[in-house]
């Protein structure tokens, strides 16, 4: 009996033994100190922003292109009997030169034809005229007193043989003309582009020759943004207003690269296309460059029609912006500003255009406030931050032990 008390306490007192050893445990157990993390603050670059007056630089590019070109044909028919030596692609012609010869015996003998026919015809009118006075004669010798009728005067057989006077002038003029004719000139100061005829070759009445074009001038043609244009002050031409009307004098500066240097031509405003391009919303200007082929003392080679070339032009001048760097914005329009307690509070502001790394805001700043010009990855308003240079002692609220930051931009 005894036996079967003592298996049946055994299990309830080691119950007991283990709840007092928990009780034990749980109550002698060492106190845990509890230790308030600091988090460090940002190391951050700044500026002070101040408002300056700036105008932009605007670049754009384009292919140089002649101003005046035309395609020379023939007004009549004949083999080629004499060219220039400069009648090759590339030849230079100044206004009046002969470009090329055809032959002009076939209208030379249609001159002397022509004026043989007004020699005969000058004849006839003249005997006319004798016949008509000696009609008028012989009417008052008749003793008539009415008014002689014009068929007794001769007067339609006078105004005809007058007509046939007037014709063969005519002819011999136009036989005249087509020997000026055989003789091709240069409208104008002009360089060929291409060359159609040669030495030896017929060519008949409407026959293209030659195409060239002046080279006085020439002309590039310029793609502006809709920002870009926003810079500008460009001219507007209304109805009944010529292109010539505009006094715009916007300088543009063109540049090339030719032969390992770059050159520049100096070239001024002319006018503004009449449409914007509906595919990519840019609208064109024109800028002429006056004698591209003159000789200069620098040795700056002729600006080729066809030539690539870029361009420069200073816009309007703006006043009270604010030139900060790209970097400084976070997404579209924003930036973080520094308080007097250095911390940041996120701030929109209104951009004008970029140039380069630096962006021009015209609203949402004010002179004397400090932004922040590092970047800073999901800031938040309220954070807080060191400004590089600063020791920790430095930066408000911050007692002697604080802890040291990370590189800029990084929070430990």
């Amino acid at each position: 009996m005894y036996t079967k008390i003592k298996k049946k306490a055994l299990p309830a007192i080691v119950i007991v033994i283990a709840l007092a050893v928990s009780f034990v445990i749980v109550n002698t157990k060492p106190e845990v100190k509890k230790h308030v993390h600091r988090k460090k603050p940002i190391t951050v670059e700044s500026m002070v922003v101040k408002p300056q007056v700036w105008s932009s630089t605007i670049r754009t590019q384009g292919t140089v292109e002649a101003r005046t070109m035309s395609t020379l044909t023939s007004r009549i028919s004949g083999e080629v009997m004499w060219v220039s030596n400069e009648f090759r692609s590339g030849g230079f012609f100044e206004k009046g030169d002969v470009l090329l010869k055809v032959d002009p015996v076939d209208y030379q003998l249609a001159i002397k034809s022509a004026e043989a026919q007004l020699a005969e015809a000058r004849f006839e009118y003249q005997e006319e005229q004798a016949q008509s006075a000696q009609a008028r004669l012989n009417w008052k010798r008749l003793g008539r007193t009415e008014k002689p009728t014009d068929l007794v005067l001769r007067k339609p057989q006078l105004a005809k043989a007058k007509a046939v006077v007037d014709s063969a002038k005519a002819v011999l003029q136009r036989a005249q003309l087509d020997l000026k004719r055989t003789v091709i000139k240069a409208p104008y100061a002009s360089r060929i582009l291409e060359q159609y005829v040669d030495v030896g070759q017929f060519v008949a009445a409407n026959k293209d020759l030659v195409k060239l074009f002046a080279i006085d001038q020439v002309e590039v043609r310029l793609p502006l943004s809709e920002k870009q244009r926003e810079q500008l002050s460009l001219p507007s031409v209304y109805r009944g207003e010529s292109l010539g009307d505009s006094d715009n004098t916007l300088p543009i500066a063109v540049k090339a690269a030719m032969g390992g240097k770059i050159h520049r031509w100096p070239a001024l405003f002319s006018r503004v296309e009449g449409a914007i391009n509906r595919d990519t919303r840019q609208q064109y200007i024109v800028a002429g460059i006056a004698n591209p082929f003159q000789k200069t003392v620098e040795g700056r080679p002729p600006l080729e029609v066809g030539q690539f070339v870029e361009a420069e032009l200073r816009g309007r001048k703006n006043n009270g912006v604010f030139i900060i760097p790209s970097s400084s914005l976070n997404g579209e329009g924003e930036l973080m500003i520094i308080d007097e307690d250095n911390k940041l509070q996120r701030r929109s502001v209104e951009m004008l255009a970029e140039e380069g790394t630096n962006t021009v805001i015209t609203a949402g700043l004010s002179a004397g406030e400090r932004i922040c010009i590092s970047y800073i990855p999901f800031s938040a308003n309220g954070t807080k931050v060191r400004l590089v240079g600063e020791t920790p002692q430095h930066v408000k609220g911050q007692g002697k032990g604080s802890p040291r930051s990370d590189k800029a931009g990084n929070a430990s």
